[in-house]
């Protein structure tokens, strides 16, 4: 699974959504029908999508990672312990799709996204991302400086 490219997707007349053929091939078959989208935990105003295995994965290395194998007894005993996959489960949202790919955005996300006319569909490999249009090409922006400065300070080989 490799959620790649950036796509702007306009909404319908009745406010959905497409997720495009190249995102929903990279879907599991048994998650052709549905994926799960939550909030970024650490980006304000960004919306991500995934599988519903590939979330399922990403919540149980985030518990080991978070929590080590005392620390998850210790959440499923304790109310008050803080548990990082809980957190991000708590947002997350399973969406139905129609069988063309079409999808209503919940509206907690379209408020975070600002939707007017669309929304910007990000590949970021094992995931992908919905954004405000503008933001994502801000993001991108920065995002080009970064990675010239990352590349310039590679070593090794000749070029």
């Amino acid at each position: 699974m490799a959620f790649r490219s950036e796509i702007l997707i306009k909404l319908d007349k009745k406010g959905r959504v497409l997720l495009p053929a190249a995102f929903r091939d990279e879907l599991p078959a048994e998650d052709r029908g549905a994926f799960i989208l939550y909030h970024s935990p650490n980006v304000p105003g960004v919306v991500n999508g995934n599988s519903r295995a590939g979330f399922d994965a990403m919540l149980e290395r985030l518990r080991a990672e978070a929590l080590g194998p005392k620390g998850a007894l210790k959440v499923a005993l304790d109310d008050e312990a803080f548990d990082p996959a809980g957190y991000l489960s708590s947002s997350a949202r399973n969406v139905p799709m129609e069988p063309d790919g079409r999808f209503t955005l919940p509206a907690e996300f379209a408020e975070v996204l600002e939707v007017s006319d669309g929304v910007m569909l990000v590949g970021k490999g094992d995931k992908f991302q919905l954004w405000n249009p503008k933001r994502w090409q801000a993001r991108r922006d920065s995002d080009r400086g970064k990675m010239a400065v990352f590349v310039r300070g590679l070593t090794g080989g000749e070029a």
